[in-house]
């Protein structure tokens, strides 16, 4: 497997664009994260898809850490349960945030190879990585006479080749592979929506943030904030177990309000934290707007998932403090209409399986045309 481009044939990213007889194939949406594997599948009865499976297998404690896989096998033989006791076969999986850059640049109108040689040459400019450790993709944002805007993604060969070869160790045939954030989006986002919106993923144990221009994922970031560290501040602070404060966390939220005080005071620094985090990337996307005289470039709302996003209070706070609106994302958005189906997944619960529907979604738009 050779670094470099999508578009080398034995290159990873070739898998992103499969012939199109495995474009027509339903298939899995897979999100490996540091503390858990997610999985989801969607079936087509004609003319609409339904839920045709999902689950989730928690990780041991350092499995995968920082994105990376620390034991491959441990990951492989899960993978491999999923597998045999679901009956997949084709998949899409998803790429960690924390190990991606993006990046944006103009070329020159050409030929994909003449586009490749030009990011390759740039490469080092923008990422801490050289076109021989790197696998890269991009896209075209606009173009406008002989020069497009193109959107670079480009994630560690190290990294890439760790996750193709657990899920190949699995047995499991590996249509593509995308940052989580891209995946997300597909999810979330109708395409009436196209105008900047910010996607907060709040995890267990980390947070991050995406922003979305046209249905495009320009920029994604990580922060050092998630679910878990919110009930271990209500633990310390109350003296109680982490099960408990949890228990506290689903039931009280953070509500500023006489029954809810001490649980309110005791998250308050942590959700606070997030809040800074979410506006500093809020703002940079501002700027950068402003700077590069991107039109419509305020952002126009932020939405939610992840399975602490419908933290009691969470959305109400946020949008007091970030000054636009704030949602709870419906996963669903591009899948199910509710006029006529309910799929057997609480809302709450669908939250944390946004990448993976996303995923999943990609064979799905094209097997529908």
């Amino acid at each position: 497997m050779v670094p470099g481009s999508r578009y080398n044939t034995d290159n990873l990213f070739v898998r992103a664009f499969p012939a199109p007889t495995y474009l027509t194939t339903p298939a899995v949406g897979i999100d490996i994260s540091d503390y858990a594997i997610k999985h989801i599948k969607i079936g087509r009865k004609h003319p609409h898809f339904h839920l045709e499976s999902h689950g989730r297998i928690d990780l041991p404690l350092g499995v995968v850490e920082r994105g990376e896989i620390a034991e491959p096998e441990t990951v492989s033989k899960l993978l491999q349960r999923i597998r045999s006791e679901y009956s997949y076969d084709y998949v899409h999986m998803a790429l960690p945030e924390e190990r991606a850059y993006l990046f944006q640049m103009d070329v020159p109108v050409g030929t994909r190879s003449e586009v490749e040689q030009v990011i390759e040459f740039h490469l080092k400019e923008n990422v801490p990585l050289g076109a021989n450790e790197a696998y890269f993709d991009y896209n075209v944002l606009e173009q406008h006479h002989n020069k497009c805007r193109i959107n670079v993604s480009v994630y560690p060969a190290a990294i890439v080749d760790q996750y193709v070869a657990v899920v190949e160790a699995a047995g499991l045939n590996l249509l593509s592979i995308e940052i989580e954030g891209q995946a997300t989006a597909r999810a979330l986002l109708s395409h009436t929506h196209l105008e900047p919106t910010l996607i907060v993923d709040v995890g267990r144990t980390q947070a991050s943030v995406s922003m979305s221009t046209n249905g495009e994922v320009t920029f994604t970031a990580s922060l050092e904030t998630g679910g878990d560290i919110f009930t271990r501040a209500i633990a310390r602070s109350l003296d109680l177990s982490f099960q408990e404060a949890e228990k506290l966390k689903r039931d009280h939220g953070f509500r500023d309000t006489e029954e809810s005080a001490m649980v309110y005071d005791a998250i308050r620094p942590a959700i606070v934290e997030l809040k800074e985090a979410i506006n500093k990337h809020f703002m940079y996307w501002q700027m950068h707007a402003t700077s590069t005289g991107i039109e419509e470039g305020d952002v126009s709302r932020v939405i939610l998932v992840g399975g602490n996003a419908n933290m009691i209070g969470l959305p109400e706070y946020l949008e007091a403090a970030l000054e636009v609106p704030v949602v709870v994302g419906n996963v669903w958005t591009n899948i199910f209409s509710f006029n006529g189906y309910l799929p057997d997944m609480h809302h709450n619960e669908s939250l944390e399986f946004a990448t993976a529907a996303g995923l999943a979604l990609r064979s799905l738009l094209r097997s529908s045309t």
